[in-house]
């Protein structure tokens, strides 16, 4: 495919690349201890890779945007990114910064701990972004996430709202979001600590301090002031607990619950839940239907060490479906 816009409809994400250092050990370490016994496992990952990759498996037209170093991570990133099916064509290269890196610890029960070095992702520039304003324009659908600059997210979605696509933002790792950004967001998908935690960041006072109110109260009262500044809705994930749509519309939320799996290794699931929810919504489903297949194929996901090795396929997503369908009637 040559540097123009996809004839076909495509899911458009933009965000991370990395390489993944992992290392899987009986425990994480605290502070100042040295935990021994791990096992080191070399994998490609970032944010926004891990996203195009689900989105690729789960059977849509992806094209990815990223910036790399001009070293050997990157390429193995570009490469295997390609083998994916995935549009490359238009990541871009940093000549001077080393391509992005992070550092992972996982425990036996797949919790972790991760440290991110960004390098080249820190460097995607808004006149890098403005050069491929058509891209952005006429995809179908779009999700960023924030391991890139703020000024340059601002930018993404000024330009794809003078087009018709859905604007999707999952706000991880969270930081300062301006409020007039959230204006050109359709959906945004935090976890719940991330959700708390932007209500605060955008100048509302914590439900969660209202011992007295349930937490799905907590949850529709953040979710709700949120939605006020603009965004349609806010899927709030909750881990083994599944997850929370907020309806802005109807000021109403529906529970799609988690499909039960014995965890190894957590890293990627939200990455995978992200990819294989725009994945069905641009192949026309609706947002539940979207959502109970991005739930359960991070449930597949959790299953599998590493993170894009651990994306499924559609056919597995489609076979996790029809199981979830048996259990969960939505």
């Amino acid at each position: 495919m040559d540097k123009s816009t996809p004839e076909n409809e495509y899911v458009l994400i933009i965000g991370s690349s990395n390489m993944d250092l992992n290392i899987y050990s009986e425990r994480l370490p605290s502070p100042g201890e040295t935990v021994t016994g791990g096992i080191f496992r070399q994998s490609l990952g970032g944010k926004g890779a891990n996203q195009a990759v689900a989105a690729a498996r789960a059977g849509s037209e992806v094209v990815f945007i990223a910036k790399i170093g001009r070293d050997d991570f990157g390429s193995q990133m570009s490469t295997k990114l390609s083998q994916e099916g995935i549009n490359t064509n238009f990541m871009l290269q940093d000549p001077e910064e080393h391509s992005g890196v992070a550092f992972i610890m996982i425990d036996k029960n797949g919790e972790n701990m991760i440290s991110v070095a960004p390098g080249a992702n820190a460097t995607l520039s808004v006149e890098e972004i403005e050069k491929h304003g058509s891209i952005l324009r006429n995809a179908t659908s779009l999700v960023v996430q924030m391991e890139i600059p703020m000024e340059t997210i601002n930018k993404i979605y000024e330009i794809a709202s003078e087009g018709h696509c859905i604007k999707i933002l999952n706000p991880a790792p969270l930081k300062p979001i301006p409020p007039d950004l959230l204006k050109n967001i359709d959906i945004i998908v935090p976890n719940e600590g991330e959700l708390f935690r932007l209500h605060s960041l955008l100048g509302f006072s914590n439900p969660q301090t209202k011992e007295s109110i349930s937490r799905s109260d907590n949850i529709i009262m953040a979710s709700k002031d949120i939605a006020s500044l603009g965004v349609d809705y806010i899927i709030t994930t909750l881990g083994a607990d599944g997850s929370l749509i907020y309806y802005a519309d109807s000021d109403k939320i529906t529970r799609v619950p988690a499909f039960k799996v014995n965890a190894v290794d957590t890293v990627g699931a939200g990455d995978c839940f992200n990819g294989v929810f725009v994945s069905y919504l641009t192949k026309s489903f609706s947002m539940i239907e979207a959502v109970k297949a991005a739930t359960a194929a991070a449930s597949i996901a959790v299953t599998r060490k590493g993170a894009q090795e651990s994306m499924p396929n559609e056919s597995e997503i489609r076979q996790r479906i029809e199981e979830y369908n048996k259990i969960i009637n939505l």
